[in-house]
């Protein structure tokens, strides 16, 4: 199947802070921890690796391809969860910091089907509400 016949998920969410706070949450792993995974190993640097263990149902893995001060570039494989297997999907974050705020723009990519799709952006928006949610909680 071509990179042409897949699906995406865009989403963005604006944050009341700014994008090296935002990015410290993927770096020690509180946003992974959102994921509900049971075990986390991330080696976060560029082409760095990234597993995520849930007991009984499946996981994900894959690699940090870029890591900057306003990107987080992933490759993001996943395997269980009673669904196909999905290699070599892509996962872009983009940080862009404004005046009082930061907009964090998340793209995943080349998803094999529309339930999948679909699965993706209910478990990323679900993540994203909770980093706001932990912000307004340091603010």
């Amino acid at each position: 199947m071509s990179k042409n016949n897949t699906y995406s998920v865009s989403l963005q969410k604006i944050y009341f802070s700014n994008a090296l706070t935002i990015l410290s949450l993927f770096k020690d792993g509180t946003v992974f921890k959102l994921t509900g995974a049971d075990e986390i190993h991330s080696d976060f640097i560029s082409g760095g690796s990234f597993l995520f263990i849930f007991n009984n149902r499946g996981r994900i893995y894959g690699k940090f391809l870029t890591i900057t001060d306003r990107e987080i570039i992933m490759e993001w494989n996943v395997e269980g969860f009673n669904r196909p297997n999905e290699i070599m999907t892509s996962v872009e974050i983009a940080l862009q910091d404004q005046t009082e705020n930061c907009v964090l723009t998340l793209n995943h990519k080349y998803i094999l089907n529309e339930g999948a799709a679909m699965a993706k952006q209910r478990a990323w928006m679900e993540i994203l509400n909770e980093v706001e949610k932990m912000l307004a909680g340091k603010s």
